[in-house]
Order: C-alpha cells, then sequence, then structure tokens
C-alpha cells in the first residue's frame, strides 16, 4: 500500500466517524426534544404537580410488568401516561 492509498483511507475513515458523530448528536437532540415537550405534556396535564406526573409515569411501568411486558423506554411511558389520561378525562371539561 503506498501513501496515497493509506492517507486516502484515513481520509475516509476519518470522514466516516465524523458524519457518525453528526447523526448520533442530531438522533440524541430529536429524543431530547420529544422527552421534553411530553415531559411539559404531563406537567400541563397534572398542573405542574411533579410527583403526579412521576406516579402516572411509575403507573403505567407497574403495568406493562404486571402484563408481563419488557420495559420501554421513558419516553413510550410517558406518552402512555398522557394517553390513559386523555382516555380516562375524555369527557372532563379542558383544562385549557
Amino acid at each position: 500500500m503506498t501513501n496515497a492509498q493509506t492517507l486516502t483511507l484515513i481520509l475516509v475513515l476519518v470522514a466516516v466517524s465524523v458524519a457518525i458523530g453528526i447523526a448520533a448528536f442530531f438522533r440524541s437532540r430529536r429524543k431530547t426534544s420529544r422527552r421534553e415537550a411530553l415531559r411539559q405534556r404531563l406537567r400541563n396535564i397534572t398542573l405542574y404537580d411533579q410527583a403526579m406526573a412521576n406516579r402516572l409515569i411509575e403507573f403505567e411501568r407497574t403495568e406493562l410488568r404486571r402484563k408481563g411486558r419488557p420495559d420501554e423506554a421513558l419516553e413510550d411511558l410517558m406518552q402512555r401516561a398522557i394517553d390513559r389520561w386523555e382516555r380516562d378525562n375524555a369527557s372532563a371539561a379542558p383544562l385549557y
């Protein structure tokens, strides 16, 4: 392998590594923004009662375990809690 080929190989590997790093960064930002949006929705639902929001999330985690299903990501548990709250309170007057 010549020096030019080695240098080309190194440059390609560096470019691929940088591309993977950038993709991972944006993927994590998207996940974080979804988590924050769900967390804010739970805050609105519970009138900023953080303990109640945590109990809603824990209830969903417990329900999954009771049914013998594996744990899900926090974002999925928050979405389940929001969906259950909206379903259970569909006939109530809206707070907002």
